[in-house]
């Protein structure tokens, strides 16, 4: 369960990370006129569609977390 949890967290920062870049490329590309680009490349899209997976592995993270904290506490009964 603690490897399950380790990988969707890695995943979940990876997540953010890709975020982050998309989010710096959209500003440079906005920032010198190139809008047309923005939209060629479905940036806004792309961005919104990983902050939606960000937010849901971040639910299965505290799920996963709650679950094994109450398996390990019937453990130690």
């Amino acid at each position: 369960m603690t490897q399950l949890i380790k990988n969707y967290t890695n995943s979940r920062d990876l997540v953010k990370q890709r975020i982050t870049e998309l989010s710096e490329l959209r500003l440079s590309l906005v920032k010198r006129g190139d809008i047309r680009r923005v939209a060629e490349l479905d940036l806004d899209r792309r961005i919104r569609m990983l902050y939606e997976e960000h937010g849901e592995m971040q639910e299965i993270i505290s799920h996963l977390t709650s679950y094994n904290r109450r398996r390990e506490s019937f453990g130690k009964m």
